[in-house]
């Protein structure tokens, strides 16, 4: 088994070896390149300036030093992007018959998605409330829009986000538009990407998203020398608008998407037939990179924008909180229907924006309790029955806060509205409520 083994080896080597395309050929890939070239290449001045800079150096008989496939290939795609500076622009040699390869049986679960790598790689919570999700490439379809809200529906607490894309390679533009969709509550123009082969624009909004939207919480983007194509549309489309901070190095530089095409021996070309149009910059990222708020080494990048999240989100946090904070406060030492209705609406909106829960405003309220501040904890329990008048929790906590305040009657009456509502939903936990009411009336 070794000796065959060795064999193969040895054998693919020499056919790798032994391979040489002729003269012939390689007049007839560049031509099939020129003619592409013309009818394909986003550029049609940059296509003009290729054909006859490969057809200067056929004729100086440059390429006829390049008699592999691989060397061929790598020579054509150099002397073509010296004129574009076009990093998606490229020749791929024929792939090399496997020598004697056995026939296996294929395996009927390949390909599908759950043995796939992830198109998200992880996520997590920072100290500070920051959270972060390793994005390696934007997947198209449902699948991957089923991902990305999953991964925002658990971050969606977070006071700033950091999304990784320093090891990302590119993907669709529709998944781009997606994500940018969740940081922007208006209708607005992305980008759009101009083919100049059918002279078509396809302009890129907002979408509607399947989770909440996140216009204002604070956003840092993650990038390094390997971040590409697609992975660069989504820092480039929030930078512009200035509603991400990026972090890390400069990116790599490919705003073209494209198509491969079949060239002559078993070449093909990759040509990138339309270009992307930012609103904002009227230019895209390609060959120059997206350029970072902050240039870090990408090693770097991660620790400094916790850093720079951490203060983001305390902003966000104090901003985030201060209507509510201020209609309790102006509370203090008063009671009334008007003060009540200084605070609910502001307690309504939060729950509304998925900012606090029933349980935060429970929590809240007994926060207030220990604070001595009994007028603002009343409130707030009784902006909770409102919001949530089905819960038996609910008008059991803003009984206790009653009772504190010696107000016997109304708290009589939520103690024996939690006990109904606790057996009408047949909830395990009845005879707390019970237990809560029996004390309070022993008393």
């Amino acid at each position: 088994m070794y000796f065959r083994t060795v064999f193969h080896g040895l054998l693919i080597l020499f056919l790798s070896c032994s391979v040489q395309v002729t003269a012939q050929t390689t007049s007839e890939i560049i031509q099939s390149i020129q003619q592409l070239m013309l009818e394909q290449y986003i550029f049609l001045d940059k296509a003009e300036e290729v054909n006859a800079h490969l057809e200067q150096l056929q004729q100086d008989g440059y390429f006829d030093a390049y008699k592999a496939p691989e060397d061929l290939a790598g020579a054509l795609t150099r002397e073509m992007r010296k004129i574009t500076r076009d990093y998606h622009l490229g020749v791929q040699a024929p792939q090399l018959p496997a020598a004697e390869t056995p026939v296996e049986q294929p395996d009927p679960l390949r390909g599908l998605t759950r043995y796939n790598p992830s198109m998200i790689n992880g996520y997590q919570y920072f100290e500070d409330n920051v959270g972060y999700f390793d994005m390696r490439f934007f997947g198209g379809g449902e699948v991957n829009l089923g991902l990305l809200d999953n991964s925002l529906e658990k971050l969606s607490k977070a006071d700033a986000l950091i999304i990784d894309l320093r090891y990302s390679m590119g993907g669709s533009p529709s998944t781009v538009q997606y994500l940018c969709s969740y940081f922007f509550d208006e209708d607005m123009l992305l980008t759009s990407i101009y083919s100049r082969y059918n002279d078509h624009t396809r302009e890129y909004r907002t979408v509607e998203v399947n989770g909440r939207k996140r216009p204002n919480v604070p956003l840092f983007i993650l990038t390094s020398d390997r971040t590409f194509s697609a992975a660069e549309g989504l820092p480039y489309a929030l930078q512009s608008q200035g509603r991400a901070t990026i972090v890390g190095e400069v990116t790599r530089g490919g705003a073209h998407p494209t198509r491969s095409h079949s060239l002559p021996g078993g070449f093909r070309v990759r040509i990138p037939f339309a270009r992307s149009l930012n609103p904002i910059t009227q230019s895209n990222w390609e060959g120059v990179g997206v350029i970072p708020d902050v240039q870090v080494p990408e090693e770097e990048a991660l620790e400094k924008a916790k850093e720079l999240a951490a203060a983001a989100a305390e902003k966000y946090r104090e901003n985030l909180f201060a209507p509510l904070l201020t209609a309790l406060d102006a509370v203090h030492g008063k009671s009334g229907s008007s003060e009540a209705e200084r605070v609910y609406p502001e307690v309504r909106k939060m729950l509304n924006n998925g900012i606090l829960s029933e349980l935060d405003i429970n929590r809240l309220g007994y926060n207030y309790l220990l604070g001595s501040e009994r007028e603002a904890a009343l409130l707030l329990f009784e902006a909770n029955i409102r919001l949530h008048p089905e819960s038996a929790n609910a008008f059991d906590s803003y009984a206790e806060a009653l009772a504190g305040s010696g107000e016997r009657d109304k708290a009589l009456e939520n103690y024996k509205k939690a006990v109904a509502l606790a057996k009408a939903q047949n909830l395990d936990n009845l005879a707390v409520f019970e237990q809560n009411l029996a004390a309070f009336e022993r008393k």
